[in-house]
């Protein structure tokens, strides 16, 4: 059996057998020893970070207390700035309070030596003569003949009348002031400004342009893009003065009005169908009429307005000629330390053509429009006669033109006619009869119009 078990051979070609060697002691992949030096180092690595990071959150720490001790020194410094400005502001306002307390005072005292000034100021003006005539000369047209006028002063206009039957032909008549055909828009504004001055201290004022057709009015009272006239220069002006006197307690506020008289009946140039402009009254309190106003801020939106309401009254020249314009400036003033309210107003107005000859081939329309025309003007001839003679009765039902004109002539109130004439000979007529027309108002010895003409025209 012995031999049995020994019969196989297990010997293989080409390979060796395997020899048992001997038995070392198995080692492991990861040793106790290792492991244990690991986390040691391990353990030290983070005693080091967590040291690292005692001694960031120390820094911190103390970078913050540093912060924290800056923000309390910032703290401590606005407060203390804020303090100062405080104080600072408190004491501005206490000086500011002073000033304006001394301003009222101050403006208490002197209200009554601005209203001494008005009153002297009105009453010189008043010496001078509550209505006052100007004397304007156009220069000739390239087509007119020579010149009839001479100006031997600056009030007295000399007229060569042609007349062959007395030793003297020429004529002189006397105003408040003439002006020759060099004279220009500024240097006529020179005299007229002391009655803008009179309006803004309140006083009523009217002025008008008066002459016949082609005479100047129109230019004295428009001027020209290059040569402003009164509207834009009394408008300028009256601004310019309100800007100086106004103080902290007083303000003035204006508003205008524009309308045409023609026939007897108003067109206000001013009135819209779906306006919502504040209604104004003209006139006496017994008759008057009412009239769109409009709020007006600047010498541009005077000017704007002017224009809007000369495009609405059109340019038919014909019924121009015989219609009056009136635009009127009211004036409106307030202090709050006398509580005083002032309300007054500037009416310019230019006047219909003032010839009084109606010819044969004239319409029945053209002549009930001279017809017109000569009687309003005969009525404000009327007007400034019984004033100036300190009549006990002043006609001013008479015409529309004085009835919306009433608080406006006489009283206290200024007026002011300037004479437009043509110096050329073929007006000379026209032009004796305008000069005695003025002549008369400044003198107030005869009324103006012509009744007789009226009359021989109303008949036919």
């Amino acid at each position: 059996m012995a031999e049995q078990r020994n019969m196989w051979n297990w010997e293989v070609s080409g390979f060796k057998p395997r020899t048992l060697e001997a038995e070392q002691p198995l080692v492991r992949r990861y040793s106790i020893s290792t492991t244990r030096e690991n986390s040691e180092l391990s353990k030290q690595a983070l005693a080091s970070k967590v040291h690292r990071l005692k001694d960031k959150i120390k820094l911190a720490k103390e970078d913050c207390l540093e912060l924290r001790q800056e923000a309390s020194d910032l703290q401590e410094y606005s407060n203390a700035k804020l303090d100062r400005v405080t104080r600072y502001f408190g004491a501005l306002a206490e000086k500011t309070r002073k000033l304006d307390q001394a301003a009222l005072e101050t403006e208490a005292r002197i209200s009554p030596l601005i209203n001494e000034k008005k009153r002297l100021f009105n009453d010189l003006l008043t010496a001078k003569g509550s209505i006052k005539v100007f004397c304007r000369v156009r220069p000739l047209f390239e087509d007119e003949s020579p010149s009839v006028v001479e100006f031997p002063d600056d009030c007295t206009i000399r007229v060569n009348t042609g007349s062959d039957t007395i030793s003297n032909p020429k004529k002189d008549f006397e105003f408040d002031r003439v002006y020759g055909p060099h004279v220009g828009q500024a240097e006529l504004f020179t005299d007229v400004q002391p009655y803008v001055q009179s309006a803004l201290d309140g006083y009523n004022v009217s002025i008008f342009a008066y002459g016949q057709t082609c005479s100047g009015k129109t230019h004295t009272m428009e001027g020209s893009s290059y040569d402003r006239g009164l509207y834009a220069r009394c408008f300028e002006e009256l601004f310019d003065l309100a800007n100086s006197e106004s103080t902290s307690t007083s303000r003035f506020n204006f508003s205008v009005t524009v309308f045409e008289l023609y026939n007897e009946q108003i067109t206000d140039l001013l009135s819209e169908s779906e306006s919502t402009l504040q209604k104004i009254r003209m006139g006496s309190l017994e008759s008057f009429i009412e009239l769109q106003q409009e709020k007006i801020d600047n010498p541009l939106d005077f000017s704007r307005i002017l224009q809007a309401a000369f495009q609405r009254r059109g340019n038919d020249i014909s019924k121009l000629n015989v219609s009056h314009l009136i635009v009127t400036v009211h004036i409106y003033y307030n202090n709050v330390i006398s509580g005083e309210n002032l309300y007054s107003k500037l009416s310019l107005v230019d006047l219909a053509g003032s010839e009084g000859l109606i010819a044969e081939d004239d319409s029945s329309e053209r002549v009930t429009d001279m017809l017109h025309v000569m009687k309003s003007l005969s009525a404000l001839g009327d007007v400034l006669s019984s004033l100036t003679s300190r009549k006990d009765v002043v006609p001013y039902e008479n015409s529309m033109l004085t009835t919306v004109l009433a608080d406006s002539l006489g009283r206290k109130s200024k007026t002011l006619m300037i004479l437009n004439v043509c110096p050329n000979i073929a007006n000379l007529s026209e032009t004796l009869s305008s000069l005695s027309f003025s002549s008369r108002a400044r003198n107030a010895t005869l009324s103006l119009g012509n009744r007789d003409t009226i009359k021989k025209w109303r008949d036919v």
